[in-house]
């Protein structure tokens, strides 16, 4: 718990199902007391909720605002259940089609099939993607937040910041006064946050350039001067712009060894095969798109060609080569 004059904020360290481990959610105890994302929806991510909020004198139905940083499962899987209670949802619309249950699948398989992930295998992902998706609840209606808003509480402001790259409607809040931003997946003090490239609906088979976004935020968040970044996993962050140089330098290592795999033509999905070897379910996905990501900004870069196969798959090899 951290305080002052006008409010308190307190982490709730939340269990999930995935890989990732728990997720932090975030009480900011003023009027109206709200939330920072909600955990993933599940039997014990509500037990461990309601029993944190407990410790500080709250129950879930006094919750009155929820704000959602980014719509995966693991963070606002909970946001309809509170909306049930009476809290109101406010989350940016690129993320709201993701609180309705949609799994991974359902707007990404034609992207999926471009880049070389094998039909037998998506299929073979298709139960366990329909399963994960049950963790992202359901939401009927939301307030639409994009950026550059202030949300108010009695006597401070919390300043929206969109923050694109790791999802394309990420957000981040800013309180300026204190120097606290609540960072949401985009800076993890251990993990790198992975961009994930998203369909892009002006663009029939395109997708998001989710890298090139991602680094822009960061150059964004950088000149931010916080003295505290709330990650959505992990440990608080005293140096947040370290913790962006190192973030950089990881994007940096992954281009080189990208461009030393592609001295001949390779999909996106075998390159992450070399790359992260044996993966399994829908972490082969996120490797995959992983990959899509850097590709995509060295090919904006002119660092490598790609060339669409007779098969519909599209391959890559460094240079100017055909």
């Amino acid at each position: 718990m951290r305080s002052n004059q006008t409010y308190e904020w307190h982490r709730m360290i939340i269990p999930t199902p995935f890989p990732v481990g728990p997720v932090n959610v975030y009480l900011v105890k003023a009027d109206p007391l709200t939330l920072i994302d909600t955990g993933p929806n599940t039997p014990v991510a509500r037990e461990a909720i309601t029993a944190a909020l407990a410790g500080v004198g709250v129950t879930p139905g006094d919750i009155k605002r929820i704000l959602v940083t980014h719509g995966h499962g693991d963070h606002s899987g909970l946001a309809g259940w509170f909306r049930e209670m009476g809290a109101q949802v406010y989350v940016h619309p690129k993320e709201a089609g993701k609180l309705t249950g949609r799994d991974i699948l359902s707007d990404r398989e034609v992207l999926f099939r471009q880049v070389g992930v094998p039909g037998a295998l998506l299929e073979s992902l298709r139960p366990l993607a329909r399963h994960t998706a049950r963790y992202n609840g359901s939401l009927e209606d939301y307030q639409p937040i994009k950026g550059g808003e202030e949300i108010p509480f009695d006597g401070f402001t919390l300043s929206v910041m969109a923050t694109p790259g790791h999802t394309g409607g990420h957000l981040v809040f800013y309180q300026r006064e204190t120097g606290v931003m609540f960072a949401g997946d985009t800076i993890l003090k251990d993990i790198s946050p992975n961009p994930l490239p998203e369909p892009e609906p002006e663009s029939p088979g395109g997708r998001t350039r989710s890298l090139a976004e991602f680094l822009a935020t960061l150059d964004r968040l950088e000149r931010v001067p916080a003295q505290v970044a709330l990650p959505g996993h992990g440990d608080p962050l005293s140096d947040h712009t370290g913790r962006i140089m190192e973030m950089r330098d990881h994007h940096r290592q992954r281009v080189l060894r990208l461009l030393e795999e592609l001295q001949d033509f390779a999909s996106p999905y075998e390159l992450a095969s070399r790359l992260f070897g044996d993966l399994a379910g829908l972490d082969i996905l996120l490797g995959v798109s992983e990959v899509c990501a850097h590709l995509d900004l060295m090919l904006d870069r002119g660092q490598i060609t790609e060339q669409v196969g007779t098969d519909g798959v599209v391959r890559y090899i460094t240079g100017n080569q055909s």
